[in-house]
């Protein structure tokens, strides 16, 4: 299922708005931004900025919320199309069961500076928090994001494609 190939910029095939945020919700320092851009040849959602641990902070991200959510089980994992800085992202992923905003799933990955895609598997996911079920699986998906963050780095990378497989 493709959630988004930029063939309506900034809204995913739901119809969901991406949104752009920073730790600064949080008393972080933080800064970035996301645009529309083409890169290769190919039309993606650029984030760049700069990633702070201060303040308790260290993190940018683009999140789209899923509606209708999805079901875990109706899939085998996410995958994603990106171009990078040769630097260390995340994908972030929140269910019915992730209640307050430090909870979620995640999947670390490794942009190099060429298009390539990454496939997810929801069993690689991994939790943030003691209180959440272990695994992804059986769950409701109602949220994905693409996370720059936890060390101190400029983050440049290219989304151009989303979905699931």
């Amino acid at each position: 299922m493709i959630l988004d190939q930029l063939k309506n910029p900034k809204f995913t095939i739901q119809s969901q708005k991406w949104n752009f945020i920073t730790d600064q919700v949080m008393g972080g320092v933080s800064t970035g931004k996301f645009s529309v851009e083409k890169v290769d040849g190919v039309n993606c959602y650029k984030m760049t900025g700069n990633v702070s641990t201060k303040n308790n902070g260290g993190f940018i991200q683009i999140r789209a919320k899923l509606s209708p959510e999805i079901n875990s089980k109706d899939y085998s994992g996410l995958y994603i199309k990106v171009y990078g800085n040769e630097k260390k992202y995340n994908l972030h992923l929140r269910t019915n069961l992730t209640l307050a905003p430090w909870q979620y799933y995640s999947y670390s990955f490794n942009s190099p500076k060429k298009w390539i895609k990454i496939r997810a598997p929801f069993t690689e996911f991994t939790k943030s928090n003691f209180y959440q079920p272990k695994g992804i699986l059986g769950q409701n998906i109602k949220s994905v994001g693409l996370v720059a963050g936890f060390n101190d780095f400029n983050s440049n990378i290219c989304l151009g494609e989303i979905g699931f497989y």
